[in-house]
């Protein structure tokens, strides 16, 4: 009864009760060794789940395509098991809504770096096509990083492939929230951008802060905002961190941000915990997590993937069109959707069948504690 967990149908999944194509994929309990950009990714993301309430705040291929496509207002569907229709409007600082229900899309670039041609751009369109046609539709969507595999000199490729991204990206007409990936500084893993950090403003770091980031008026690679409960139930914040992008100001508005409690805090951030080598801001992402509750921290970087019962607070989606680094597992996307219990369902849909994959499914509390 896949569906009615999820509490929202996708065209063609699951038949009429929602079991018919709702397959596994495999039942590994660690992640997948291989893949990512510089590291594997297993394990532990960020540490203790803490209880009652999370901490909100705010900071300061083939064709190309034009960069479009912020973040308009957006509203919900038709009604479901699950918490019934989704209303509300959601902008570039957030919003208000009637259920929590978001998805969640992983690293897309091509396989060879400044390969404009083979960029994936078929895949990343239907992805987002797909998201859209959900119903309800999902009145936001969260990115993990990595939009491109570009050089950082004269010839760089990033404006071309960033401009494919936002082209594909406007099949979806919600609000849309990219975190920065290491692609978006020179493509190392331990690469450190931003003006004063190591690798300063490269081309692609420059490419992702105005193509990506100016859409919807963000000025630095971080950024958090709120979503509150229509009727004042809950309250939620979404935290974008910048690994690649590490620096005390950082450091300092993260200690901030999350030290504001709300019902519930999803943390984005694009290397896993045990990325190595280690990128400059995952041991202080992972330092202030430790002293603050949170209900989940997504991540992507491997391309796969997983949820499993050891890392119950991490979440990983990498596979939004990146060279897969599973035989067993496809390109897709990650859905999020409050139950009327407050618990937050997880699952992972496949692009082409819309096949939830039973073996990511998952059901997680405000405070971060696994239920059913």
């Amino acid at each position: 009864m896949r569906s009615l967990l999820l509490g929202f149908s996708i065209p063609g999944l699951c038949l009429a009760l929602g079991t018919a194509s709702c397959g596994g994929s495999d039942s590994n309990p660690g992640y997948i060794g291989t893949g990512g950009d510089g590291g594997a990714s297993s394990g532990s993301g960020g540490s203790s789940g803490g209880s009652g309430s999370s901490s909100g705040g705010s900071s300061g291929g083939s064709s190309g395509g034009s960069s479009g496509g912020s973040s308009g207002g957006s509203s919900g569907g038709s009604g479901s098991s699950s918490g019934g229709t989704v209303t509300g409007t959601i902008g570039a600082n957030g919003g208000t809504l009637s259920r929590l229900l978001f998805a969640v899309v992983g690293d897309t670039r091509p396989p060879t770096e400044d390969d404009v041609s083979g960029y994936p751009t078929s895949v990343i369109t239907k992805i987002y096509q797909d998201i859209e046609a959900l119903n309800p539709r999902p009145p936001m969507v969260l990115s993990t990083g990595d939009y491109q595999f570009s050089s950082t000199g004269s010839s760089s490729t990033a404006s071309q492939q960033m401009q494919i991204y936002m082209g594909a990206r406007a099949a979806y007409s919600g609000a849309w929230f990219p975190a920065m990936g290491n692609h978006e500084c020179t493509g190392g893993t331990t690469s450190n951008c931003g003006l004063g950090n190591t690798n300063g403003t490269t081309a692609n770091y420059t490419a992702f802060m105005s193509q990506m980031l100016g859409p919807i008026q963000k000025t630095l690679p971080y950024y958090s905002f709120n979503v509150n409960a229509s009727d004042h139930s809950w309250t939620a914040k979404f935290v974008m961190t910048a690994a690649n992008a590490w620096d005390s100001g950082q450091q300092t508005w993260l200690e901030q941000t999350m030290a504001q409690p709300t019902t519930y805090t999803f943390v984005f951030r694009h290397e896993s915990s045990s990325t190595s080598p280690a990128p400059p801001g995952v041991a202080g992402v992972d330092a202030v997590l430790a002293n603050n509750p949170y209900t989940l921290l997504i991540v992507g970087h491997s391309h796969t993937y997983g949820h499993y019962s050891n890392t119950p607070q991490e979440a990983l989606l990498g596979n939004g069109g990146a060279p897969l680094s599973s035989t067993t597992k496809d390109f897709g996307y990650g859905t999020f959707s409050q139950r009327s219990d407050g618990a937050i369902v997880g699952d992972e849909v496949n692009y082409m069948t819309g096949a939830i994959d039973s073996y990511y499914h998952f059901v997680i509390k405000p405070d971060g504690t696994l239920t059913q």
